[in-house]
């Protein structure tokens, strides 16, 4: 009796655990999203002893009621990808100047950098995030976006110019995401303005790597 009593209590418990596809389902977010949700503490997960992740369907389920912000920003990643690969495909049937003068190499790096800062713009808009680790990221992606630039011989106004214009995506998919969620206005409003300050740390660290790589052409011309 005590043992099928400790078995049906078991069944209870882990009839709350799901897998990793179907924690995706219940939130409608890819599987790196949760993943990267879940080794933030933002989860209640455990692993099985083969290494799979299980998820509370309870906290889940909290989740889809109550925690817009989640759902809110990883929406707007979603959709800042897909217009920045528009952008970029745009960029390429036109034959803009500051996108044919980039290797694949360059392409490629500044996707890579430009998936992380939408990352980062998503995890900014979560009250819980570390926001003064993620300027200084911003910061960082900044100089490393201007490096590659610098790299391309691309003038600094024509990577203005390019930094510009994944900006105006970046709001417009702001807004959008704000819209399907309803948002109050002044929620929006917020969201719009944090966007901003993390857009601003990046056009500094643009303007940073360019200043470096005067000053330093300006050593190799007094040698």
């Amino acid at each position: 009796m005590a043992q099928a009593a400790e078995k049906a209590r078991s069944r209870l418990n882990t009839s709350d655990w799901v897998t990793l596809r179907r924690a995706c389902d219940v939130l409608g977010v890819d599987e790196s999203t949760l993943r990267r949700w879940a080794d933030a503490g933002r989860l209640r997960v455990y692993r099985t002893p083969g290494g799979h992740r299980r998820f509370s369907l309870s906290n889940l389920q909290e989740m889809v009621a109550g925690d817009g912000r989640h759902r809110s920003a990883d929406e707007m990643e979603r959709l800042t990808v897909t217009k920045i690969r528009r952008q970029l495909q745009r960029a390429r049937q036109h034959g803009d100047s500051w996108y044919t003068n980039l290797s694949e190499a360059n392409r490629q790096e500044l996707r890579e950098l430009g998936r992380r800062l939408v990352e980062i713009v998503g995890e900014y808009l979560d009250e819980r995030s570390h926001r003064g680790a993620l300027l200084d990221e911003a910061l960082e992606i900044g100089g490393a976006y201007g490096r590659v630039l610098i790299d391309a011989a691309l003038p600094l106004p024509s990577a203005v110019g390019a930094y510009i214009g994944f900006r105006k995506t970046m709001d417009e998919t702001t807004r959008t995401a704000a819209s399907r969620e309803s948002l109050p206005t002044d929620e929006a409003l917020e969201a719009c303005g944090q966007v901003h300050v993390l857009g601003d740390e990046v056009l500094l660290g643009i303007a940073a790597a360019y200043e470096a790589a005067s000053s330093g052409s300006g050593d190799d011309r007094e040698r």
